[in-house]
């Protein structure tokens, strides 16, 4: 069972997604966005624990108010834009038996590749910046998720949380002030 931490509707009503889209291509992007994206910023267990709190309904519990607060007020904004970056692909391309081909509509133009890498660009930076407000909420009030602190690695499967959400294309190797010998406070 699929286990959504926004609605496709939610992302249709709080973003610029037109109401038609088939909504074959929106689930598999939310499920895509928040494994990739979400668990990578907050965690495996916090992840894990918010995703088992939503089919019972326990997280919409007074004792869970946190919670609520942490889904409604930081994965979903930053879920959003990921969702829409990661929809940009298949919403241009279609891949069929014999080939793969860019969709058009009525009165519609197909984008260029340098156009969609832009678009997908925008929203992957609007989800950065609502992902790094998360990392920051949970810096600040790590005592009211005590699964974001504990994520002991379980093995290999175990995801723990991003101290920083933003990204760039270039990885110029760690040295960060604390592998060259240096401390700096966290």
């Amino acid at each position: 069972m699929s286990i959504y931490l926004i609605s496709e509707q939610a992302i249709k009503d709080n973003t610029i997604l037109n109401e038609n889209v088939d909504p074959r291509l929106i689930a598999p992007a939310i499920l895509e966005a928040q494994d990739i994206h979400i668990q990578t910023i907050i965690g495996s267990n916090l992840y894990n624990t918010v995703r088992g709190m939503i089919p019972s309904g326990v997280i919409s519990l007074v004792a869970n108010v946190n919670y609520k607060t942490l889904l409604d007020s930081y994965i979903q904004p930053a879920l959003k834009y990921y969702v829409l970056s990661e929809l940009v692909f298949p919403m241009t391309v279609k891949m069929l038996n014999k080939s793969v081909a860019t969709r058009t509509g009525e009165n519609s133009q197909p984008v260029s590749m340098d156009d969609m890498a832009k678009v997908t660009e925008v929203y992957k930076n609007k989800a950065e910046w609502y992902a790094q407000r998360m990392v920051n909420y949970l810096k600040d009030n790590h005592t009211l998720f005590p699964e974001y602190l504990t994520n002991i690695p379980a093995g290999f499967s175990t995801i723990l949380p991003q101290k920083t959400s933003y990204t760039n294309g270039m990885y110029l190797g760690d040295d960060t002030p604390s592998n060259l010998g240096f401390d700096y406070p966290q």
